[in-house]
C-alpha cells in the first residue's frame, strides 16, 4: 500500500488501510504526540476537487466533533493536510452490526435489545445535538470485541442550522432498505425518519433479514411506501408481543404516529423482556395510519411521485414530472395551494400565528440550538414552497445551546439525576451512598464535577442518601430459563455475583433448574446468587479452546457460558488468582464444549460474566475426537 508509514500533519503515522468507502479510505494509524492507535479517514485524491464530496466530509468532521456520546464514534482532530481532508477518530476493534447479521443469522433477543436500547440513547442525545443521522443502518453500527455498539458515519448527518444536504448514488443501493417513506419520497428527513430506520434495523436484528426487499432500488422503496410492516413473529418466532409493537411503532408509515423521540422507544425497550404482553406499546394501527397519510399526502402523492425515483436515481424522471404536472393541475381545482411563508427566526407564539392567518397547521419540535429560547430554527416545508391549504409545517423550536458542561442535579431524586445525564450523553462513573447527612432519602447530595465544569471523559460520581435497607434487592424467578436469560435478568436487576453449577436433569440441556435464594426473596447486590443448570447429556461431538483472560485485580470472580448441544449453555467458573501483573489477573483457561456440527472448526460467542459486566467475545473450539457415546 503506497500510504503505509506516511506521516499526516506532521503527527499520524499511517500504518495499514483498513476499510475503504465510495468516498473515502480508513487507516490504523499511529498518533505520534499521544502514542495512541486511532482510526483516520481520509477523502479519496479523485474527490478532493469535487466541491459536492468536500462539503459532505466537512458536515461529516463538524458533526463528529461536536457529539460526544459512549456509543457513538468519537472524532479527535480533523484538518487539510498537502490537499488531503481527513478526520482522525476513535478506533473500533470489531465488526459492522451487518457483517454480525450476515455471518450469524438472528441474534440472540437480549442482546438484540440490549444494543438497540444503546442505541436509542445515542440517537437521543444526537438528536438532543440538533444532529439528524439520516442514514441508519447495520453497516453503519460497529460492534466491538466486547459487543458493545458505536454509530458511525455522520457524513449526511444533517443540523437544524443547516438546510441542505447530498449524497451520492452509490450508497443509495445500500440505504434503501432502510429509507423511511418520507425519505423514499424525496421529503426532509427529521428525528422521526431515524427512528424508522431503528426498526427496520430491530427487525432484521431479530429475523436476519430486512423486511422489505426487491430486485431494484425502486421496488424497495415502493415496498416501504405501500405495504404493511411485516410481523417479526412470524419470521422469528418466540420474540415477545411487545418487541413486535415497538418495531410497528417505530416503522408506521406516517411519522407523525411513530415514537416522538429515541428516548420514549428506549423506555418501551426496558420494559419489552419484563412485560412481554406490550400492553404499555401505544401505537396507531396501520390502516389509521394509512388513511391520515392519505390525509396529508393523496393529492400530492401524484405530484411526489417523481421524488421518490430521483432519490434513487432511475431514468424515467421524465414520465414521473409529466405525472406531476398532471397532478398539480388537477389538485388545483379541488383545493386552494398556498406558499409557505417565512418564519425562521420568528418566536414560536408568532410563527403559529402567521401559520394560522395563511391556512396551516404549525407542528412544535423542541430541538438544541445556538438560537435563543422560543426562537423558530428551521421550518419544513421550506420559504415558498407550494402545499395544499389545512397542510402541516413542522417549526424546529430552539431550546437553547447544549453545553459540555456539567449540569447541576444536586438535591434531585437520584433516578431523575441519572435521566438527565443519560439523556445529556454522560456516562456516571461511580454512584456512592451515605447515611449520615442531613437530606431526602434518595436524593443527591454531592456531584462529581460541580455544576458547569468541564465533563470528565471518564465519566462523573454522584452521592445519594440511601435508606438503612439500600443495596436489598429481590431476586427475580428464573429457573426455566435458559442460563444467558437467567444471567441478563439478574444483572438488569442489579444482581452482580453468581455461582453457577451443573447437575444431570431431565430439563432442556442449559436451563436454570434451581435457584437459591428464591424468587422474590430478598438478598443484597453483592452476594452471590447460586444457580443449577441442566447438565448437556451424550450425542455430542467434544470440542475444546484455549483462551487468555486478563482481568482487573478487583473482578477476580469470573463466569463463562458459550452456546452448544442443542442450543443449551455450558458453564464455566474461573477464578483469576494464578499471575498478577500491573494490577490485573491474567489466565489460560482451558474450555471444552459439545456440539452436533460435525465440522472440525466452529466459531462461538462466549458470554463473559466479570464483577457483574456481561461481555462477549467470539472464540474458534476444534472437534476432538468422535461423538460420545456415553455420560460424560
Amino acid at each position: 500500500m503506497t500510504d503505509g508509514g506516511r506521516l499526516l500533519a506532521g503527527r499520524y503515522r499511517l500504518l495499514e488501510q483498513i476499510d475503504s468507502g465510495g468516498t473515502s479510505n480508513i487507516y490504523r494509524a499511529h498518533d505520534e504526540m499521544t502514542d495512541t492507535i486511532v482510526a483516520v479517514k481520509i477523502l479519496k485524491p479523485e474527490l478532493t476537487d469535487n466541491e459536492e464530496f468536500v462539503t459532505r466530509f466537512k458536515k461529516e468532521v463538524q458533526a463528529s466533533l461536536k457529539l460526544r456520546h459512549a456509543n457513538i464514534i468519537r472524532a479527535y482532530d480533523a484538518g487539510l493536510d498537502d490537499g488531503n481532508y481527513y478526520i482522525v477518530m476513535e478506533l473500533i476493534e470489531g465488526k459492522t452490526l451487518k457483517h454480525l447479521i450476515n455471518i450469524n443469522g438472528p441474534l440472540p433477543i437480549k442482546y438484540v435489545v440490549n444494543i438497540t436500547k444503546k442505541l436509542a440513547l445515542a440517537l437521543e442525545y444526537a438528536h438532543a445535538k440538533g444532529f439528524i443521522h439520516r442514514d441508519i443502518k447495520p453497516h453503519n453500527v460497529l460492534i466491538d470485541m466486547s459487543g458493545e455498539p458505536y454509530i458511525a458515519d455522520f457524513g449526511i448527518a444533517r443540523n437544524v442550522e443547516q438546510n441542505t444536504i447530498t449524497m451520492e448514488e452509490d450508497n443509495v443501493m445500500g440505504s434503501v432498505h432502510y429509507f423511511s417513506p418520507e425519505q423514499a419520497r424525496g421529503e426532509r428527513a427529521d428525528k422521526r425518519s431515524d427512528l424508522y430506520s431503528l426498526g427496520i434495523m430491530l427487525y432484521e436484528m431479530l429475523a436476519g433479514r430486512v423486511p422489505f426487499d426487491g430486485d431494484t432500488s425502486v421496488a424497495i422503496a415502493l415496498r416501504h411506501l405501500n405495504e404493511p410492516m411485516p410481523d417479526v413473529t412470524l419470521a422469528a418466532p418466540g420474540v415477545p408481543e411487545s418487541i413486535k409493537k415497538i418495531i410497528l411503532k417505530a416503522a408506521q408509515k406516517d411519522k407523525h404516529f411513530r415514537y416522538k423521540s429515541a428516548f420514549a422507544m428506549y423506555e418501551d425497550l426496558q420494559r419489552c423482556l419484563t412485560e412481554p404482553d406490550g400492553e404499555y406499546v401505544k401505537y396507531t394501527e396501520s390502516k389509521r395510519a394509512a388513511q391520515r397519510a392519505e390525509e396529508l399526502h393523496g393529492r400530492r402523492s401524484r405530484k411526489s411521485a417523481n421524488r421518490v425515483f430521483i432519490t434513487i436515481g432511475i431514468s424515467v424522471a421524465v414520465v414521473a414530472v409529466v405525472v406531476a404536472i398532471i397532478a398539480l393541475v388537477l389538485s388545483r381545482n379541488i383545493v386552494k395551494e398556498v406558499a409557505t411563508p417565512s418564519i425562521v427566526g420568528m418566536p414560536i407564539s408568532d410563527a403559529l400565528m402567521k401559520l394560522y392567518e395563511e391556512g396551516l397547521v404549525g407542528i412544535r419540535e423542541d430541538v438544541y440550538a445556538s438560537q435563543p429560547q422560543g426562537t423558530v430554527v428551521e421550518q419544513n416545508p421550506e420559504e415558498g414552497k407550494e402545499i395544499l391549504e389545512g397542510s402541516e409545517v413542522v417549526i424546529f423550536v430552539s431550546m437553547g445551546a447544549l453545553t459540555e458542561q456539567m449540569p447541576n442535579v444536586t438535591d434531585m431524586p437520584i433516578e431523575s439525576a441519572r435521566e438527565a445525564l443519560k439523556l445529556a450523553g454522560i456516562e456516571i462513573r461511580e454512584e456512592k451512598t451515605v447515611l449520615e447527612v442531613e437530606a431526602a432519602v434518595g436524593f443527591v447530595t454531592e456531584q462529581y464535577p460541580l455544576p458547569g465544569q468541564p465533563v470528565p471523559d471518564e465519566g462523573v460520581t454522584l452521592t445519594y442518601k440511601a435508606s438503612p435497607d439500600e443495596g436489598k434487592l429481590r431476586v427475580p424467578g428464573v429457573v426455566g430459563e435458559p442460563l444467558a436469560g437467567a444471567l441478563a435478568l439478574l444483572t438488569e436487576r442489579g444482581f452482580s455475583q453468581y455461582y453457577v453449577v451443573e447437575e444431570e436433569s431431565d430439563m432442556t440441556p442449559g436451563t436454570v433448574t434451581m435457584q437459591t435464594p428464591g424468587e422474590e426473596e430478598e438478598l443484597f447486590a453483592g452476594d452471590p446468587v447460586r444457580l443449577t443448570v441442566s447438565r448437556i447429556h451424550t450425542g455430542a461431538y467434544v470440542c475444546e479452546t484455549t483462551i487468555d483472560l486478563i482481568v482487573p485485580a478487583d473482578q477476580t470472580p469470573v463466569v463463562m457460558a458459550v452456546e452448544d448441544f442443542v442450543g443449551g449453555y455450558r458453564v464455566y467458573d474461573v477464578l483469576l488468582e494464578s499471575v498478577e501483573t500491573a494490577g490485573a489477573h491474567s489466565k489460560a483457561v482451558s474450555l471444552a464444549a459439545y456440539f452436533d456440527s460435525v465440522e472440525e472448526q466452529l466459531e462461538k460467542q462466549l458470554v463473559l460474566i466479570i464483577g457483574g459486566e456481561m461481555r462477549s467475545v467470539n472464540v474458534v473450539f476444534e472437534r476432538e475426537g468422535d461423538a460420545l457415546s456415553g455420560e460424560e
